[in-house]
């Protein structure tokens, strides 16, 4: 039986990693609620990026698990908690919480870490990580919890005390679009990127595009990268702007979770396709997929990521240590053609916060 607490936090740089084009489900009490979760609802989907553990390393029957972030409510984050909450129930372990403010604030989350930190659990994953979380993590450490970060990469000297990290390299998933969109367009015309905000990982994605393009499709022009933001109507505004601007745009990248409802409403708006990708696989963002609204979806693998954070955290609790620190995950560029596995996830997703 996998339970859930909820509770969230950030700051602007977390909003920047995620799309605001969903923080619409964020209406969650702080008062646990009690929430079975659906076996692997990824399916296929993680199959394509990471094979999870089928049995647990040892008997985890007696065992909790902790997931500690902030926007327990946001689309993306709902995407990572099942990952994990499938990943420990099928592990077993006793019990899995989700412990996470509702808004972006990682002071309230390093509060409701010492809660866990002094009720008791018996490992952390962190859905993604800030520096406020050092002291909190070494806590952890002291005790012997094995903690594992996912969705960023680190360094083991970031953060001492984790023992592993599960992300995804955000250089790939930008090189891989450049190829999709280029072969799409016939490499040629103009293509416009775009970020959230400007931060290291988006920025990563949008020079890698651009290099990749560069060198790939070398008649294609590639705009530089324009802050779209997080308000969903100023960011079409912005998109619809760029191609008046640019009459012979024809694609764009854009690189954060609002990035595909963005360009599919400004190729509403201008009354033209414009063959876009963007990250997540969340439910807007699958639609303007299949609605052919957009190219595709970059799927970044946040549920992997945090069933593979699971299957860390397990190991280590049954005496086995990490291979290595660092496990990137690939990020599957995702047409309308599949679709189907990733549906399956957020139908989960769905059902799960109905019962809240």
């Amino acid at each position: 039986m996998v339970k859930k607490i909820k509770r969230d936090k950030a700051i602007f740089k977390i909003l920047a990693i995620f799309s605001v084009s969903a923080l619409l489900l964020s209406a969650c009490s702080s008062k646990a609620d009690d929430t079975a979760a659906t076996g692997d609802a990824g399916g296929t989907a993680a199959s394509k990026v990471y094979t999870p553990l089928a049995t647990a390393p040892c008997d985890l029957s007696g065992k909790s698990i902790t997931f500690l972030s902030v926007l327990k409510g946001h689309p993306t984050l709902r995407l990572w908690q099942q990952g994990f909450l499938d990943q420990a129930n099928a592990l077993g372990f006793k019990s899995a919480t989700i412990v996470s403010p509702d808004e972006p604030d990682w002071t309230k989350a390093v509060t409701l870490g010492e809660g866990v930190l002094a009720t008791g659990t018996d490992g952390l994953v962190l859905g993604f990580v800030d520096p406020v979380e050092k002291d909190l993590i070494a806590k952890f450490a002291a005790k012997k919890i094995p903690v594992v970060i996912g969705h960023v990469q680190a360094k083991p000297e970031d953060y001492p005390g984790v023992i592993a990290y599960a992300a995804f390299d955000p250089k790939a998933w930008g090189s891989a679009a450049a190829d999709a969109i280029g072969e799409k367009i016939g490499g040629k015309g103009t293509v416009a990127v775009t970020e959230g905000g400007f931060n290291p990982v988006e920025d990563a994605v949008a020079s890698s595009f651009t290099a990749q393009m560069n060198a790939k499709y070398p008649d294609v022009k590639v705009l530089k990268p324009a802050e779209e933001g997080f308000d969903v109507p100023k960011a079409i505004a912005k998109a619809v702007a760029i191609a008046i601007a640019n009459p012979d745009l024809v694609g764009a990248v854009g690189t954060t979770g609002g990035s595909p409802v963005t360009w599919a409403g400004a190729s509403d708006q201008i009354g033209k396709p414009i063959w876009a990708i963007g990250p997540d696989a969340t439910r807007p963002n699958l639609d303007a997929v299949r609605d052919g609204k957009i190219l595709a979806v970059a799927a970044q693998p946040g549920y992997e990521e945090h069933q593979m954070a699971v299957d860390l955290v397990a190991n280590a609790i049954c005496g086995n240590a990490p291979a290595q620190f660092a496990n990137d995950l690939p990020t599957p560029i995702i047409f309308a053609d599949g679709l189907a596995p990733y549906y399956a996830v957020v139908d989960a997703i769905d059902a799960r916060v109905a019962k809240q």
